[in-house]
């Protein structure tokens, strides 16, 4: 007895026998022997991870192990500040990843709280009120409208039962379910003899046998996909681990080299190693992974102010490298609940949104008449003064459509009372009332599934005339079926007939005689701005694949008024992926735009075969089954209206269902990666321009132009201040007008790798010409050397103008746009004059004071670095655009 067997296939009756169970339930004896054979009717749990196993993740990560080791030797050294601020950005990444692991997805102990409410059993004939867990196969359930279902069961009575299936299959429409078996092959959306774990009534009653329960049941294949399934890391932590490696390889390197060196020419062993010490220090950009912190961090609250909430931190720049967005149709392509869109009648169509305001022409008024009045929906005015309405969600839509045309649905009931009536049931497929009506005669009003309806009519009216119902004209209401179902509509045909009758009860076995009016028809509505949002991706080199339990024919609808383009062949249902290997998946992924009628598995297949041909994949979705693969998906978008298990499998949170909401996040994933980008080529400049005029000084046999505490304080305050404040620049405009980045392209590639040197060689030529004109000029070392201090600070505080942009030279943009960044250029400048003026800071650094001239002349050097590099940099735009 498990999920596996084709249970939809057997009947009544050879399902009772099978489970060995019957209409009146189990016995105590056999409930006992199943208990032990079983079990409990509940997921696994996973055993939590340990604190002290996350905190120890956290702290092995290579950037935090390159800053332990830079802060214990800053204070084996007795460089205090340095140490407290190598020690502070160690805690505070480690707390903010600690934190966040230990928030983790829950998402299967959510899983776990889906099925513990109780509900009604038959056992010995008898109905009790059990909780979940104690359900087991073969038990019987008592099925009514508002209950949640505990367990997957086929169904052995079935009176208009309605089951909303949403978040378990993605189909929007609640499912009508019978007590005929289905084929073999049959789909889960499309098994209507069945009901599963998860799911709810929303209309009508019914019994049905457990045939599994636990991780038997639809439901706990769910979970056990989301336990299978482990998260992958962020390009973000493979670039920045990545890069961690880098920098530890070079800085070991390049000391080590410029220790030998030193002494090699002939200086003090102890002196070098104060040297090389200060250099590994200045060389590791400890103000990197705190500008990556701080930049996450702001660009979270970004896009929390477009209706996204990021829930890791991580994940919010990998929103930038997206380049295929996975999304659902049900609520974010579209509404989410059925609306009565048009009229169709034989002669024309009529949209609702044509009528509103307007005097209804007859066929209208007749069709407002009988989804009105051949309706058990109601109007409720709620406490707020709103209007609520109460049924089915077909109803709710009819009565929602004549309430959009002004109608007054209230008068309307109140001027034709209901004499009689045969209500809907899902197993004849129509409702038909006789209602009051002016005059002699009274009216049946009939509405239901076309091909019923149609039966019983042998008149048409057309343009306000009515016809005989012969071959000719059905054929026209077949082929106006046809066209309109095609197009993912559903149908509800209307017709109404005059009677005399003014008794009670109508005789189902006698209806006939009906006169067809036309149809209504009702769709999830796209939303407004869909069309829109994904050109805007579209243009921006992103990718829009819709996945759903739906219907393809639907699907495939929606997608084309989307604006994706589909044809028959890049439509493919879930059956069809069940016969390709994940090989064949993969080669044929990059075609198909609409994937329908598909379960979980085949939605984490679809995301594992984009990510095999490089793709970085966001999978939205809402319900139950698509946690999965919102978890196994490098960005999993759960919709703010989902259910809590989406919600704890997803990175992000959409607040507001919006497709754009995705699109401004995406965005603004953009920028968080193009501005850990700029700290990253800013920072790790100013350490290749330390090095190499540190290690040129050696090899040349030059005095030192700095002392280790003068790199030091470079480092700490003339790179930090303007790099947190670059960690607050704005968005460039043409952010959205670029293809997303390949997945494993470095923070630092071969352009920014280039832009580093040339920044690198500039800054060093203008200083080595100045250290070798102040040493020919001065016999003053330690003028020299506060030159030299103060020009390697300015320069610093100076070119960061140049990197905030890479795009655009510096006379294209507003070098002012950050105001933050200018605070930081200042606070920069001020710590420095302070070094330098200040007599307590003149003895810690060893300098001396500056006159008027020498600081006009490091002005003018830090000026022409700066055109220097802008220079450099243009080259670059034109060579790329040449490209």
């Amino acid at each position: 007895m498990n999920r596996k067997f084709l249970w939809h296939s057997l009947s009544v009756d050879e399902t009772l026998k099978k489970l060995k169970s019957s209409m009146d339930g189990l016995t105590k004896r056999e409930v006992e022997e199943r208990r032990e054979r079983f079990g409990l009717n509940e997921l696994p749990k996973e055993k939590p991870v340990k604190w002290w196993t996350v905190l120890f993740g956290q702290l092995s990560g290579p950037m935090i192990v390159i800053l332990a080791i830079a802060a214990f030797i800053s204070a084996g050294l007795h460089e205090w500040v340095d140490t407290g601020v190598i020690v502070a950005a160690i805690v505070v990444n480690t707390a903010i990843g600690f934190f966040q692991e230990l928030k983790a997805s829950r998402a299967l102990e959510h899983l776990q709280a889906l099925v513990q409410p109780h509900a009604f059993v038959v056992r010995d004939g008898k109905e009790v009120f059990l909780t979940a867990k104690e359900i087991i196969p073969g038990d019987v359930l008592v099925l009514k409208t508002g209950d949640s279902i505990t367990a997957d069961a086929r169904l052995i009575e079935s009176i208009d039962l309605q089951v909303n299936e949403a978040s378990l299959t993605g189909e929007s429409v609640p499912i009508s379910k019978s007590l005929e078996p289905n084929n073999r092959g049959t789909v889960l959306a499309e098994r209507t003899c069945m009901v599963f774990a998860g799911t709810a009534i929303v209309g009508g009653r019914g019994r049905a046998v457990v045939a599994a329960t636990a991780t038997d049941t639809e439901l706990g294949s769910i979970a056990q996909l989301v336990s299978d399934t482990k998260e992958t890391k962020t390009p973000l932590q493979h670039e920045l681990g990545r890069l961690a490696r880098w920098i530890a390889g070079a800085v070991v390197f390049i000391v080590v080299a410029l220790f030998f060196a030193g002494l090699f020419t002939g200086r003090d062993i102890t002196e070098m190693f104060e040297i090389s010490v200060a250099l590994a220090v200045a060389a590791v950009p400890e103000g990197l992974i705190v500008s990556v912190t701080i930049i996450l961090a702001i660009g979270m609250q970004r896009i929390l102010r477009r209706k996204s909430l990021v829930r890791r931190l991580v994940g919010a720049e990998t929103l930038g490298s997206v380049s295929v967005i996975c999304t659902d149709k049900t609520g974010t392509l579209t509404e989410g609940e059925m609306q009565a869109t048009k009229f169709s009648f034989l002669d024309k169509d009529v949209q609702l949104s044509e009528m509103v305001g307007k005097t209804l022409t007859a066929g209208p008024k007749k069709m407002v008449e009988i989804s009105v009045l051949c309706n058990d929906a109601s109007v409720a005015e709620t406490d707020a003064e709103e209007i609520e309405l109460r049924g089915s969600p077909t109803e709710r839509a009819l009565i929602d459509a004549a309430l959009r045309v002004n109608t007054d649905t209230k008068k309307l009931i109140a001027s034709h009372k209901r004499l009689a009536e045969i209500p809907f049931d899902s197993e004849y497929k129509f409702m038909v009332t006789l209602n009051e009506w002016k005059g002699k005669e009274n009216r049946f009003l009939l509405k239901g599934a076309p091909d019923i309806i149609v039966d019983f009519c042998d008149q048409v009216e057309v343009a306000g005339k009515k016809k005989k119902l012969n071959s000719t004209q059905r054929a026209l209401i077949d082929q106006k079926i046809k066209e309109l179902t095609s197009g993912g509509i559903r149908l509800i045909a209307c017709a109404y007939k005059p009677s005399k009758q003014s008794q009670p009860g109508i005789d189902k076995s006698k209806l006939g005689g009906f006169i067809f009016v036309g149809f209504i028809c009702l769709q999830d509505p796209l939303r407004p701005d869909v069309k829109k949002n994904i050109m805007a991706t579209k243009k921006a080199g992103v990718q829009t694949v819709v996945i759903t339990g739906d219907h393809p024919r639907t699907a495939r609808a929606i997608a084309e008024e989307a604006g994706l383009y589909s044809s028959e062949e890049n439509v493919v249902t879930g059956a069809e992926i069940d016969l390709w290997s994940d090989q064949e998946l993969e080669k044929r992924v990059g075609r198909i735009s609409v994937y329908a009628r598909v379960e979980p598995a085949h939605k984490i297949r679809i995301v594992r075969a984009w990510q095999a041909r490089g793709h970085v994949v966001a999978m939205t979705g809402d319900g139950v089954n698509d946690a999965p693969a919102l978890k196994a998906a490098d960005i999993g978008l759960a919709l703010g209206s989902g259910t809590e298990v989406a919600k704890q499998a997803s990175d992000v949170v959409i607040m507001n269902n919006n497709l754009g909401t995705i699109s401004a996040a995406i965005e603004q994933g953009r920028v968080i990666f193009d501005n850990i980008r700029k700290v990253t080529v800013y920072l790790m400049s100013d350490s290749f321009t330390e090095i190499i005029l540190i290690g040129g000084s050696m090899m040349l046999g030059l005095p030192l132009p700095l002392l280790p505490a003068q790199i030091l304080w470079i480092n700490l305050v003339a790179d930090s201040f303007p790099g947190v404040g670059l960690t607050l620049e704005p968005g460039e405009r043409d952010t959205m007008s670029f293809p997303p980045r390949p997945k494993n392209e470095p923070v630092l590639n071969k352009e920014m790798i280039s832009l580093i040197f040339v920044i690198g060689i500039v800054t060093d030529v203008l200083l080595f010409a100045l250290y070798f004109w102040l040493l020919g000029s001065f016999d003053d070392l330690k003028l020299v050397q506060t030159m030299m201090f103060a020009a390697v600070g300015i320069d610093s505080l100076m070119y960061v103008f140049a990197v905030k942009s890479f795009r655009k030279p510096i006379f294209k943009i507003n070098p002012f746009s950050n105001k933050w960044l200018i605070l930081g250029i200042l606070v920069g400048f001020g710590l420095m004059l302070l070094a330098i003026l200040h007599p307590f800071f003149q003895e810690i650094f060893e300098v001396t004071s500056l006159g008027l001239s020498h600081w006009g002349l490091l002005l003018m050097i830090g000026l022409i670095k700066l055109i220097g590099i802008e220079v450099a940099k243009w080259w670059f735009i034109l060579k790329k655009k040449r490209a």
